[in-house]
């Protein structure tokens, strides 16, 4: 027989491929759970540090000293796992490469015994057996690589290849899910929150009309002066405001339409990111069903047509929000004082 068939070792053991794997899975797992709760620590010291002239020097340093200490902490934690899962990163990286490598070779042996088949120079028997065992090896080497890069895959951002782990990506969904189930209301437009709960109330099937509304309008019946109807349009275009830069996702434009003294501002800031970073808005429409004006005040109570669609996982919702809302004017115009959802 011309030729020898190539015989090549397994650069991981069994073994070792499945602890790697579940130990990818578990510093991953905590991974995302640590950065939650830092998240929600450093939310926490932004608004407590707004509110440090309102509380007393003594409440005021005792919170803001333990949650530092703790974020100190998960800081140090984090930076721990993310040394490990780099270190994994780079050995997983260098078995993806000789495997490669190992491919190419079988892949040239295999095209060598190909060519002297056809030159006759090998028999018909060796050739077939050859054939079967390289392509045995060239099926292992896919399978490996398969492996390795769906580790890679699982990696926490940055550390994987993607900008979102699809393990990650199941946690944020399974988070997600809790929170619906729960009744937990999410941020959403002019501080809104998306009730997702099974209570058929909040899931029923709105009139078409309702859900293609882009030109809200203040009831008729409602008897106005002509400076009130003035100051009817004006607010009309704050909430269009709020509307257009859920939409289109522009931060800046959609805190603009907040007074400077909104209770949590830079929580709220904070979460309509996140709720932005895990959810599309397909359709976003609002009536002003109640609306009182004075000089320098106004109460509106709005009704929102809410359908979105979860980035990562899941069917899109639709659902409603009722919000008594309470204005007041800054330079001249009309911005976000108070917010209450309406029960």
């Amino acid at each position: 027989m011309c030729g020898s068939p190539l015989k090549y070792e397994d650069i991981s053991p069994g073994g070792e491929r499945i602890q790697e794997k579940r130990l990818v899975k578990s510093l991953s797992s905590e991974w995302f759970r640590l950065t939650k709760r830092k998240n929600e620590l450093e939310i926490c010291l932004g608004n407590l540090t707004e509110q440090r002239n309102a509380l007393p020097e003594d409440t005021f340093d005792l919170t803001f000293q333990s949650y530092q200490v703790q974020v100190e902490s998960l800081s140090c934690r984090l930076q721990e796992i993310e040394a490990r899962l780099e270190a994994i990163r780079t050995s997983v990286s260098k078995k993806i490469g000789l495997l490669e490598e190992e491919s190419s070779t079988i892949q040239k042996r295999l095209d060598e015994i190909r060519s002297l088949h056809q030159l006759r120079a090998i028999t018909c028997a060796d050739y077939s057996t050859e054939k079967n065992d390289i392509n045995q090896q060239v099926k292992s080497r896919k399978k490996r690589l398969k492996e390795c890069r769906k580790t890679i895959s699982q990696l926490p951002s940055p550390l994987g290849e993607g900008s979102v782990s699809p393990m990650i990506t199941r946690n944020l969904i399974r988070t997600q899910s809790s929170a619906i189930m729960g009744g937990i209301l999410i941020m959403i437009a002019l501080g809104a929150y998306f009730l997702w709960t099974k209570n058929p109330k909040f899931f029923h099937s709105q009139e078409s009309a309702h859900i293609s509304q882009t030109k809200p309008s203040v009831q008729a019946r409602l008897p106005v002066s002509s400076p009130e109807a003035r100051e009817d349009e004006k607010i009309k275009s704050l909430f269009e405001t709020i509307r257009r830069a859920n939409l289109e996702k522009k931060i800046d434009l959609f805190m603009s339409c907040y007074a400077a003294d909104f209770n949590g501002r830079n929580k709220k800031r904070l979460a309509t990111l996140s709720n932005w970073d895990n959810f599309d808005y397909l359709n976003l429409s609002y009536d002003l069903k109640r609306l009182t004006v004075t000089a320098h005040t106004a109460e509106v109570r709005v009704k929102w047509w809410i359908n979105i669609s979860p980035k990562h996982a899941g069917t899109s919702e639709k659902t409603t929000s009722v919000l008594d809302v309470s204005l007041k004017k800054e330079d001249g115009h009309w911005k976000v004082e108070k917010i209450k959802p309406v029960s």
